[in-house]
């Protein structure tokens, strides 16, 4: 399950788009853990929700913790 981040109001007001590269940490119970952005563009727009939404991710069980990266877009006709 990977429910889309919210739309940040100022944002989207504004007409902004950007993305953001977050890598994280799939544990054995395919919960998400130490989310973090690697690449933001605009820096610190998106930042947050996109965090708050990698965060809420649920993913199948794994074997073992697996690391990987996600690119979010964030584009205000979305």
């Amino acid at each position: 399950s990977t429910p889309a981040p919210r739309y940040p109001p100022d944002a989207l007001r504004a007409g902004t788009s950007g993305e953001v590269q977050v890598e994280f940490t799939v544990a054995v119970d395919g919960s998400v853990s130490a989310a973090r952005v690697v690449r933001a563009d605009p820096p610190r727009v998106f930042d947050r929700e996109a965090l708050n939404a990698v965060r809420r991710w649920r993913f199948e069980p794994v074997p073992g913790p697996v690391t990987t990266r996600r690119t979010i877009n964030f584009s205000p006709g979305q």
